[in-house]
């Protein structure tokens, strides 16, 4: 069983991300709205277009803020890398969180709304008890999926399976979960999910797949629909915590 120490989400944490904000002295006047991205191109598109105001607090942390929403680009990939990020913007006074980005598809190719997430990673097991499935914010879900709507972008619900290991997504497994329906693969979601429970904040996340797992792999990371169907995925979650 994991982790090693029995009932761990119930104990304390000896130090916390505040003590840290604390510790560096970081300025709290800061935004309450975030989007977490990950592909760097699409930042800089972003950047090209909106003109942020650029905010850098240290290496793993740079925020950029349009009108009051702040964007964030993980400069790692994996939970824990996420879940450091958003528990220190969380402690900067962050309170609700899109978390958009490219996944695998199980299925088929398109825009997903993640409706739930497997819990097949180790960070979230730091913070909430053992189960399969975790759930974002119903309503900022929704509130996500009207904007995608409003910007003329098809997509389907979906469950997503987040794993700690991408080159151990076996055939078995794949199988298995598209079996049970399950649309997409990817790295941070279900982590975010619980730090966001365990934190009482809001979190939702929609992916557009970037390569296929069903028979081989097929990658599709660098067409130009990819890159275009990302930049209006970020424009959406703009206009969704406007």
């Amino acid at each position: 069983m994991y982790p090693k120490f029995k009932n761990k989400h119930l104990e304390e944490a000896l130090f916390n991300p505040k003590d840290y904000i604390n510790y560096k002295k970081y300025s709290k006047n800061l935004p309450k709205k975030y989007i977490l991205v990950y592909q760097k191109k699409i930042l800089e598109d972003f950047k090209k277009k909106y003109n942020p105001k650029k905010i850098e607090l240290y290496s793993l942390l740079t925020i950029y803020l349009y009108k009051d929403i702040g964007i964030v680009r993980m400069t790692g990939i994996g939970s824990p890398n996420a879940v450091t990020v958003m528990e220190e913007l969380i402690a900067l006074g962050g309170k609700t969180f899109l978390n958009i980005g490219a996944a695998g598809g199980l299925q088929n190719e398109g825009i997903f709304l993640c409706k739930s997430a497997l819990r097949d990673e180790g960070t979230s097991y730091h913070y909430l008890p053992h189960g399969d499935f975790i759930y974002p914010d119903k309503n900022l879900t929704k509130k996500l999926g009207e904007s995608l709507s409003k910007k003329g972008l098809k997509y389907s619900d979906g469950i997503t399976w987040t794993i700690d290991a991408p080159y151990r997504e076996t055939r078995a497994e794949i199988n298995h979960y598209r079996k049970k329906g399950i649309c997409t693969v990817e790295m941070e979601a279900s982590a975010l999910f619980a730090v966001a429970r365990l934190r009482k904040v809001k979190i939702a996340s929609a992916f557009v797949v970037s390569d296929l797992l069903v028979k081989e792999w097929e990658p599709k990371f660098h067409t130009i629909n990819l890159k275009k169907t990302l930049n209006n995925l970020l424009d959406s979650a703009i206009d969704c915590l406007k």
